[in-house]
Parts: C-alpha cells; sequence; structure tokens
C-alpha cells in the first residue's frame, strides 16, 4: 500500500517547530516574571507578563494552521525553561531566544515560499516582525539597566510600593 504523502510537510514541520519555540519563549517569560513580580519589580514583571501571553497566542495560530494542513500539533517545548534569577540575565537571555527565534522565521517564511506555500510563508513574515517588537523592548530594557542599574530597579520597585499604598 503506498503512503500518502501531505504536500504541506515541509510547512507542517517548520510551523511545530515554531510552536516548540513560542511555547519555550513563553513558559521562559512566564518564569521571569514570577522572579520579576516577586522582587518587587512591577513594571518589568507586567511586561514579561504580556509578552508571554503574546506568545501564547501566537502558539494558537500556529497550531490552528498546522491542523489547517491536515498536521498534528506537538506541544513539547525545544527547551526546558532556564532558572535565572538576576533581571540583567534575564534580558541577555530574552534578547538570544527573540534574535534566535527571528532567525527561524525568516528561514522558515523562505522554505514555505520555496514550497509554494504563500499562507504560511506569510505568518512566518508576521511573526518575526511581532518578535523585532518584543527584541527591541528587550534591548530597551537592558539598556536602561546598563545606564542605571540598581538605580533602575530600584525606581521599580518605589513605583510597585506606590501603587500598593494607593489600594
Amino acid at each position: 500500500m503506498e503512503e500518502i504523502v501531505n504536500k504541506y510537510q515541509t510547512s507542517i514541520n517548520l510551523l511545530n517547530d515554531a510552536v516548540r519555540r513560542e511555547i519555550a519563549s513563553s513558559m521562559q517569560y512566564i518564569y521571569f516574571h514570577i522572579r520579576m513580580e516577586d522582587a518587587g519589580y512591577e513594571y518589568i514583571s507586567r511586561y514579561m507578563h504580556k509578552v508571554a501571553i503574546e506568545e501564547m497566542r501566537h502558539v494558537e495560530m500556529l497550531a490552528e494552521r498546522i491542523l489547517f494542513l491536515g498536521g498534528d500539533v506537538d506541544l513539547n517545548p525545544i527547551e526546558p525553561t532556564r532558572q535565572l534569577h538576576e533581571v540583567e540575565a534575564m534580558f541577555d537571555f530574552a534578547i538570544k531566544l527573540e534574535k534566535s527565534t527571528i532567525c527561524h522565521y525568516n528561514a522558515a517564511s523562505k522554505s514555505c515560499a520555496a514550497a509554494d506555500d504563500s499562507v504560511t510563508q506569510r505568518i512566518f513574515q508576521d511573526l518575526a516582525a511581532e518578535e523585532e517588537s518584543h527584541l527591541d523592548n528587550f534591548r530597551n530594557e537592558m539598556q536602561n539597566m546598563v545606564d542605571y542599574g540598581q538605580l533602575y530597579l530600584t525606581m521599580q520597585s518605589v513605583g510597585r510600593s506606590k501603587s500598593l499604598a494607593k489600594k
């Protein structure tokens, strides 16, 4: 009996790779959010939470495309969450994650174009643009750390204290 090959298998494989990356990123950013929130860094904690939710929305969109193409979704993260405790190390790692993801999505876009799947190509282009936005914000936060150091984190804590005092 001859095996039926899905003509979108290349796209499905690339989409599943992206799902696994997005899940790993989301879990990493949730971890950063929890650590930052516990340390009293309210505003950067909220931003990490926001990015984690955006990454999970990416998972959902990618999964829907995989199912549309006749594939099955692999919801296993591509790598385990790293337990980083220093804010600067968190932003450094987040920047590396975003750069790697952008590189993969640009390559995936080209591969989908070569496989005549313009819809998935466009999805990867759109995701790369969103990841570039995350990268830009993480770079800005890292620059704040470089420019202001502990003072920047102190300002985060003071902001939280003021917020709690108003409640």
